[in-house]
């Protein structure tokens, strides 16, 4: 049912037929004029809208729903299929569809819910084994992508490093600024975004995006992000919107964002700094209204040197820099993070004291996730107690001697922080604790300072006392 042909007489005057409809056939559904004024509502709308229909009939559908792709399907005159809007904190599966008089003219448009709530279609889809259509599939990604699945409370960790990052978080979640998350592979940074998303939407729910910049080609990532206009190039037969656009007042996740090419570079600090963007193709100017979150594992200030990426987008993005420290910098939480594994998965396993000790010794180049795939490992070997031959033998650690060179580089770890801890309080301290100062004694930026601050857990009144 993608178009509905009514007369303007039934328009104003739903006769059982549509009336049928409206009441059995949907969660929620209601009639709007050519201009977007709502007509008539079915008798569940009040439990959508809060509010009785008396009072929503009359209204404009934007006034109950910012996110209404009603001006898209008055210009295209297409029905808008399969959509997730937040209404009121609860995520709905909405369909739009064109009323057209018998002279193919829009008169008006009618406006279903056909879900509330995402996880009742999410479970249906995926417990009936059969092939998704094309459409099937862009719902159920849809679904995937508009809602956040990590709170804070769910990155694991006692450690001062962790601690500090977490508050940190929170107070960068209540701000509207863009955020850039840095981190090594498998530390966190998901969590860490989704964490913020969450913290952010605390009372109403919004749309959380994630785009992978590396797993899009460059010439399509432009529209991907922008949306296009119908007729911006070939094989354009219809308007997109874009993430940004799709986002509304939620999160669009940027992931490794050090992969981007340079003309998005410029076009992203143009969206970054004047909140506006246009389609492909078009010259509308379209306000942006979601959060930007960045992440990336690569060394930003390598590429900026290397001319790879830009200065300017840099700063704009890391006006809140959060650095997810990796587990070879918070060892102490590993016995935690292993117990949690072993908790939420119902697993009967347990170290040994020695094997316990060989965990903490170890790198982990792979940090969190790969200390969870060791114990998924174990638990596939039908391990009950995991031993340091154990330890020794899935992660390649072959005698005392690498042993020895394990303790060793987690030595050198600790006396590197230590000796960056000390040159930071000094250069501080030199500087009067001028923040802008110290950064450009130590030729780097005020928000990589801070993050470094946090990170290395320095407590400035303390030393000065001393």
């Amino acid at each position: 049912m993608e178009k509905i042909r009514i007369t303007k007489e039934e328009l104003q005057r739903p006769g059982p037929f549509l009336k049928g409809i409206m009441e059995l056939a949907f969660d929620e559904s209601c009639i709007m004029d050519k201009n977007g004024y709502i007509l008539h509502c079915s008798d569940s709308s009040p439990l959508i809208w809060n509010r009785p229909n008396e009072e929503s009939i009359g209204m404009h559908i934007s006034e109950l729903d910012s996110a209404s792709p009603y001006p898209q399907l008055l210009e295209t005159g297409e029905a808008v299929l399969g959509k997730i809007h937040i209404i009121n904190g609860m995520s709905c599966i909405t369909h739009m569809i064109p009323l057209f008089d018998y002279k193919d003219e829009i008169i008006g448009a009618f406006g279903v819910i056909i879900f509330r709530g995402t996880e009742k279609i999410k479970k249906l889809m995926r417990d009936n084994s059969f092939d998704f259509d094309s459409k099937s599939k862009d719902l159920y990604n849809q679904l995937a992508k508009a809602e956040s699945y990590y709170t804070l409370a769910d990155f694991i960790g006692n450690s001062p490093a962790v601690q500090d990052m977490i508050i940190f978080a929170k107070k960068v979640a209540v701000k509207n600024y863009p955020v850039l998350i840095r981190g090594e592979t498998g530390c966190g940074k998901e969590i860490i975004s989704n964490g913020i998303h969450a913290e952010s939407h605390l009372k109403t729910k919004a749309p959380f995006i994630k785009i992978n910049c590396t797993a899009i080609p460059s010439n399509l990532l432009e529209s991907e992000l922008f949306g296009y206009e119908k007729g911006a190039f070939s094989g354009a037969y219809s308007t997109k919107l874009g993430k940004f656009e799709v986002a509304g007042t939620g999160t669009i996740l940027l992931d490794e964002i050090g992969s981007l090419d340079s003309a998005l570079q410029s076009k992203l600090l143009r969206v970054l700094e004047e909140k506006e963007f246009e389609r492909v193709g078009g010259n509308t100017l379209i306000p942006l209204r979601a959060r930007i979150i960045a992440c990336t594992n690569s060394s930003l200030e390598k590429k900026m040197q290397e001319g790879e990426f830009r200065e300017d987008l840099y700063y704009r993005l890391s006006i809140a820099e959060i650095i997810i420290p990796p587990l070879r910098a918070r060892r102490e939480d590993i016995p935690l993070l292993i117990n949690h594994f072993i908790t939420k998965d119902a697993l009967d396993l347990r170290c040994t004291p020695d094997a316990m000790e060989l965990l903490q010794e170890y790198n982990w180049p792979g940090n969190v996730r790969q200390l969870r795939n060791f114990v998924a490992k174990m638990d596939l070997l039908e391990r009950k107690i995991i031993t340091e031959k154990d330890v020794r033998q899935t992660l390649n650690i072959n005698d005392s001697h690498e042993r020895e060179s394990i303790r060793e580089s987690a030595s050198i770890d600790r006396k590197v922080s230590s000796y960056e801890k000390k040159l930071i309080e000094d250069a501080l301290l030199q500087n009067d604790l001028n923040i802008s100062r110290t950064a450009k004694s130590l030729n780097i930026s005020r928000n990589t300072l801070y993050a470094r601050i946090r990170r290395l857990n320095i407590h400035l009144e303390k030393r000065i006392d001393q």
